[in-house]
């Protein structure tokens, strides 16, 4: 009894940075409190999901800039993987799956861009603050995608770029593009997707302790 059937990245850094946060979150319903930063950078994603514009010019400008692959923030599905379903699509998927002992765990995994193979993704951030080449490569998003695409494929992606949109602060205090677009690749290891599944295993163990604890 978990209140997602699937794990993320969302609920691992979340777990591990604030557990309480995420009782209050994912348990008992809590809404997040978004930045404007965040929602800035939603418009953003949402515009590229659909492929339409956003009306903000600078925005819309920005997106079309930005490189693009095959899928646009797709579910990572796979036809021998666990069904699971997924809220905000209002669907079932069918995703990749850890076994840890005797119980799956589902991987629910969401590139912003990933080519039909899965041999390449990219993921786009817009950013008031500087990203760092460490910090991409240390990105535990990038990380728990190019797992799940092992665990479906077997094999580790190996064109990897982060894309940042660099944003300020406008007189009014608003969030806009500066203009700059910030290009990181960047590479995992077997080293790294190992690590990541351990990660996973333990949080979705500790979910599960969560979850009877607060529910039961």
């Amino acid at each position: 009894m978990r209140p997602r059937q699937y794990i993320s990245q969302s609920q691992i850094n979340l777990l591990e940075s604030n557990e309480q946060k995420y009782i209050d979150q994912y348990i008992y319903g809590e809404k997040q409190r978004l930045s404007r930063n965040i929602i800035e950078g939603s418009k953003l994603a949402k515009g590229l999901e659909d492929d339409e514009f956003t009306g903000n010019p600078l925005l819309d400008l920005m997106a079309v800039k930005l490189p693009k692959f095959d899928l646009a923030d797709k579910v990572i599905e796979d036809e021998n993987g666990q069904e699971v379903w997924y809220e905000p699509e209002q669907r079932i998927v069918k995703v990749p799956f850890l076994m840890d002992g005797n119980e799956k765990i589902p991987l629910l995994a969401k590139p912003d861009s990933a080519m039909f193979d899965y041999s390449g993704i990219l993921e786009y951030k817009s950013s008031v603050r500087k990203w760092t080449q460490k910090q991409v490569d240390e990105s535990s998003q990038i990380t728990f995608y190019c797992t799940s695409i092992w665990v479906k494929t077997k094999k580790i992606p190996q064109d990897i770029e982060l894309d940042v949109v660099e944003m300020k602060y406008d007189e009014q205090g608003r969030v806009v593009p500066t203009g700059n677009i910030f290009k990181f690749k960047t590479k995992r290891t077997m080293v790294d997707v190992i690590k990541m599944i351990t990660r996973i295993k333990k949080a979705w163990r500790r979910i599960g302790e969560i979850s009877e604890k607060e529910l039961f």
